[in-house]
């Protein structure tokens, strides 16, 4: 029944976007490039749930992995002096967007987790001119089902807020910055374990078309991690691959196929991923959990193709995903002991719009 239960959601989802991509067919197409397809990056920080969405999944990433921003980003820069010039379609443009994502893990060693993640970009105002900053919200759950001798939570919350915004300095360099505020946890325990900080700076170099170099730092909100550099580039030398080197996460995505609808990619990729959430143990004293793990995995994402001078596509895509999970571990902070536990496969879904 549960193997089921899993199987249900992920063709619910599929279901979900089948449905909206007929709807769409279906009406007239605005031209307009929404702001809230703001470029992210989403495969950078291990713990996920704050930037794995934000295109992005996202994706993360298993997210989209663009870095550079659509077409209104490169948009004239005003004058010194001058008011910044705002599109006319700003009503459509300040629409939101949504991410929902599926993962499961079976078990293996005794452990078998699975999450729900579903997040949240808000354009705001562009007052300083697009594009905007953008107001971010996100919920996951994580399920752990582990044999009680491992004392772990089963039930786990996280709830995110925060803002994010890029730049452009000229025509070669922008900057991205996020901040956000964090509470992860069992709901058992809520005091200051349970609240995070997390954020991060970027500059990004862009020197040509088919180049975007990045460097900068993510704050994480974990002890055991507290900084993680970022470094790395990402490659397009034709409109048929995309290579990402940036780290933790590469990935080298290729297109399958493509209709005047729709583009159907196909990507390998790997990386590290987890989590950190602060629960009770079953003796009532406090602790805080932190879950590590490495993943390989193949995939398949499918989107409407991007519109000529910009980097990204716009509308709704889905992506599924399949992968080996190795090097896990749970790392409790007042417990000398990690529990290491035995690698599983992965199975991961996404859908946005």
């Amino acid at each position: 029944m549960l193997i089921l239960g899993r199987l249900l959601s992920l063709v619910f989802i599929l279901f979900c976007f089948q449905m909206n991509v007929r709807a769409q067919s279906n009406l007239n197409t605005d031209d307009s490039e929404p702001w809230s397809e703001e470029s992210g990056y989403v495969a950078l920080l291990p713990t996920d749930q704050f930037l794995r969405n934000s295109t992005e999944n996202p994706l993360n990433e298993q997210f989209p992995s663009d870095i550079a921003s659509e077409s209104r980003f490169d948009a004239p820069v005003a004058d010194q002096g001058q008011s910044p010039e705002l599109p006319k379609d700003l009503k459509s443009l300040m629409k939101p967007r949504f991410d929902f994502a599926a993962e499961w893990e079976p078990e293996a060693g005794g452990v078998g987790m699975s999450s729900y993640d579903l997040s949240m970009k808000l354009p705001l105002y562009p007052i300083f001119g697009p594009p905007p900053p953008f107001l971010t919200a996100g919920y996951s759950y994580t399920q752990i089902e582990a044999l009680p001798a491992f004392d772990l939570p089963e039930n786990l919350h996280q709830f995110t807020l925060g803002m994010s915004w890029m730049r452009r300095i000229n025509e070669k360099w922008m900057t991205r910055t996020m901040l956000n505020g964090v509470f992860a946890s069992d709901l058992n325990n809520t005091g200051s374990m349970a609240w995070q900080f997390r954020g991060g700076f970027f500059a990004i170099y862009r020197p040509n078309e088919t180049w975007n170099i990045a460097i900068g730092a993510l704050a994480t909100g974990q002890e055991d991690i507290p900084v993680i550099p970022v470094l790395g580039a990402i490659w397009e030398p034709n409109p048929r691959l995309k290579i990402n080197l940036m780290l933790p996460n590469p990935r080298v995505s290729f297109l399958l196929s493509e209709s005047e609808r729709r583009q159907h990619w196909g990507y390998v990729g790997g990386g590290m991923s987890g989590g950190n959430w602060a629960y009770q143990r079953n003796d009532g004293s406090p602790e805080q959990l932190n879950y590590r793990e490495w993943r390989f995995v193949l995939g398949w994402e499918s989107m409407p193709p991007k519109k000529p001078g910009s980097f990204r596509s716009t509308g709704k895509k889905f992506l599924m995903e399949f992968g080996y999970v190795f090097g896990r571990k749970f790392e409790l902070e007042r417990n000398a002991t990690d529990i290491k536990i035995e690698n599983t496969l992965l199975l991961h879904s996404g859908l946005s719009f």
